[in-house]
């Protein structure tokens, strides 16, 4: 059978829907690896071999997870299960950002308003001195200036509504330009003019994803039409290479890739390889269908995440245990999957017995 005769009798929305389904708890794994104390590990003073591990994986491979995201989420805002015709117009724009206050401005509201207190209670204990009005205010946008909300992870949340809001924009000009606006958008994205506080990543890759939904694409399909072979070897050399020239001594605190051009492209190869891949494996039966309670449990992951990986699962291990290499490791490489653990048995726990406050806080997951 041909390659072309495969591509026809594959059900493509169903390999889509599962391959989107089972990315989102492995995905949400990876945005908390970033957020690994980098500063603590650093302290510990390791060898560029086991600063390389970390480098590789938090730096480099769990930088897919936000853009990602990012394209599912501009995928579905769009999608429409009834043909491939997009229908948008007043109502459903209307219609979709009536949900989103439920699944994304209740919970986002209610996290940095914890954290606010949080930051008032300890400013009030520690330094005796009350939070300015200012201070407060931009707690829910871009606390003090910077361009994190005051819960830090939130920021994707805040960047994710706003191109829920420009939506008609982004659709018309998504409709009329096609690829020509994705292209634009990719080279504002690639460019090196700081746009803070316009969100390109999120413009960028929403728009990535609303591209296919409007014009009745598949992305797994898609991705499917590119040689795999090739696919992969140029993400595996991108990604060597990202490590490379990317990695900043094994002593200094990283804060930006040094070539955003390797590292970009890097992220554009890596996701079609990602997606591809997944897809692959759930084409031949070696995966079958996700975990509805770990892909539910997701946001609450990302809501949590934060103070017991970098307090708890950092800092006091890193504190009492001798600095190598060994420590290093073992220090980065079971925080992650301690905390994710931890917070789907907490999430387990509050929707068997508070139900209602959990659908309010995880935005009805």
């Amino acid at each position: 059978m041909t390659k072309n005769k495969n591509l026809s009798v594959i059900d493509y929305d169903d390999l889509q829907s599962k391959t989107m389904d089972w990315l989102r708890f492995p995905l949400m794994v990876a945005v908390c690896s970033i957020h690994v104390s980098h500063q603590v590990l650093i302290d510990m003073h390791p060898s560029v071999a086991a600063h390389s591990v970390y480098f590789l994986i938090s730096q480099v491979l769990a930088r897919l997870a936000v853009p990602l995201f990012f394209i599912i989420s501009g995928y579905y805002f769009f999608y429409n299960k009834k043909g491939n015709e997009c229908i948008f117009n007043k109502e459903t724009y209307i219609a979709k950002l009536k949900k989103r206050l439920r699944t994304l401005l209740m919970p986002y509201l209610f996290w940095n308003f914890v954290i606010l207190c949080i930051y008032f209670v300890g400013k009030l204990y520690l330094e005796h001195t009350f939070m300015s009005i200012s201070e407060i205010l931009s707690a829910f946008c871009y606390y003090n200036g910077n361009y994190n909300t005051i819960a830090v992870q939130f920021w994707f949340i805040r960047d994710l509504m706003i191109v829920c809001i420009i939506s008609p924009i982004l659709y018309f000009l998504l409709k009329k330009g096609k690829l020509l606006t994705i292209l634009a958008f990719f080279a504002l994205w690639i460019s090196p003019v700081k746009w803070s506080p316009v969100p390109m990543v999120a413009i960028f890759f929403f728009s990535l994803g609303a591209y296919f939904s409007i014009n009745g694409k598949n992305i797994i399909q898609e991705i499917a039409r590119l040689p795999k072979i090739p696919l992969y070897a140029v993400a595996f050399i991108l990604m060597v290479v990202d490590l490379i020239i990317n990695e900043p001594p094994a002593t200094t605190v990283h804060s930006a890739a040094n070539n955003t051009y390797i590292h970009n492209i890097f992220i554009l190869f890596g996701i079609a390889a990602v997606l591809n891949i997944i897809a692959e494996c759930f084409r031949v039966g070696k995966l079958k269908s996700a975990n509805k309670q770990l892909a539910n449990a997701s946001f609450f992951l990302f809501a949590v995440h934060l103070l017991p990986l970098g307090v708890i699962f950092n800092k006091l291990p890193a504190k009492f245990l001798p600095h190598n290499d060994f420590t290093f490791l073992l220090i980065y490489l079971l925080s992650v999957p301690l905390v994710a653990i931890i917070s789907v048995w907490v999430y387990k726990f509050l929707k068997r017995y508070f139900p209602r406050i959990t659908a309010i806080i995880t935005g009805g997951r």
